[in-house]
């Protein structure tokens, strides 16, 4: 494959949104870094430096070949099933707020799960191509990729972390809709599946008090509702243009967690609807832009590992979106590049970067007559 210049457009998107984002962890922080830490840049010097390291991992990924991956597919996959039983072992696994979702190693921690992602990710599209033959086959094609899937979603459901589920899955059935897996064969799926996720969802106490505070949040101000209470109580006075950055009142104590999950509800009282605005335009400029990347890439792997990178960023935005806005229960969905968070803002930009090398091999329009024979265009 000829390697070509990387999309500028997506580089843009990516320094754009790092940049608001690091702008905004600050705004929302220093508050609460000055009362819990006597620093007001605690937050800020630490997002930082997991923004300069992914960085430095954005550019490293976006010079390897992505044709790689596919041919490591399976130590990819060790590594993800041994991580996800490895943070169930105390004291190694370590919890907050009452879920075991963090591998402390002493110096440092971080969250299987958000690369357990992009495994998985990896795996479906890899996959999916050797199933291609035999992709009208529910047995052969679909069933054991989904078993693979499934046993990665029970081992996440013991730490318990139902939004990364939900994420996996959406993420790795788009992957095989796009391979050319029949719709019939995906709505048999969620007829089956949703059931079953309905009851795990029930299973969990927690769970059922943040879906019975999201139709009834109002009830229960100081309670389960206290979240979705405040976090609409800093959306709602921002108006057209804002209170005015770093004037929030909702991140002095008010708001839990305005720097990480509910962080776009500070953007929204700062920066008011035009500020909301431009940042949902950006993903969603990003969105349509790595899809228009990925079905330009040279062979079908390329673009069904695109299509999940994409897909994988834009249903963590859109839940996160949705939580602070009160359509979905409180999830714990950081939104991309700008929550606060070391292993998922690094993790972000790992995958970024996978798209950029994506894009450095693209089959332009002008260039399509010249394309190799071997290039496949994904099978809708």
């Amino acid at each position: 494959m000829k390697r070509d210049k990387p999309d500028f457009w997506i580089i843009l998107i990516t320094f754009l949104l790092l940049g608001f984002g690091l702008v905004m962890v600050f705004s929302t922080s220093y508050y609460k870094g000055l009362t819990d830490f006597k620093d007001p840049y605690f937050f800020f010097n630490r997002q930082l430096g997991y923004g300069l390291t992914g960085l430095v991992l954005f550019f490293i990924f976006s010079n390897i070949p992505y044709t790689i991956y596919r041919k490591y597919v399976g130590l990819i996959l060790i590594i993800c099933f041994v991580s996800l039983l490895v943070v169930l072992i105390p004291p190694i696994g370590k919890v907050v707020n009452n879920a075991r979702r963090w591998i402390d190693l002493g110096i440092f921690s971080f969250q299987p799960s958000e690369y357990v992602k992009l495994g998985l990710i990896i795996y479906t599209a890899s996959i999916m191509i050797k199933k291609q033959p035999i992709i009208d086959n529910f047995k052969r094609a679909v069933i054991p990729p989904l078993v693979v899937i499934g046993i990665a979603c029970l081992l996440l459901m013991k730490q318990p972390h139902f939004s990364a589920i939900v994420i996996i899955l959406t993420t790795c059935i788009t992957v095989m809709f796009c391979a050319g897996t029949k719709v019939k064969h995906l709505l048999f799926l969620a007829l089956v599946g949703l059931p079953v996720l309905v009851v795990a969802l029930f299973l969990g106490d927690y769970r059922v008090d943040r879906i019975t505070a999201l139709f009834n949040g109002f009830s229960d101000r100081t309670g389960e509702g206290y979240q979705v209470t405040q976090s609409l109580i800093a959306i709602g006075p921002g108006g057209l243009t804002g209170a005015g950055l770093g004037n929030s009142i909702q991140k002095y104590a008010y708001l839990p967690e305005a720097h990480t999950d509910f962080i776009f509800s500070i953007i929204a009282e700062e920066l008011g609807f035009i500020g909301g605005v431009f940042l949902i335009s950006l993903f969603i400029f990003f969105i349509v832009r790595g899809v228009l990347t990925s079905l330009q890439a040279p062979d079908q792997f390329g673009t069904l590992l695109g299509i999940g990178i994409v897909t994988l960023l834009a249903v963590e935005a859109i839940f996160n979106l949705a939580v602070v806005t009160a359509l979905f229960p409180v999830t714990g969905v950081p939104l991309p590049l700008i929550s606060y968070g070391g292993t998922a803002l690094m993790m972000n930009l790992v995958e970024l970067g996978i798209l950029i090398n994506i894009s450095r091999y693209r089959v332009r329009k002008a260039k399509a007559s010249k394309a190799a024979p071997s290039a496949r265009p994904v099978q809708a």
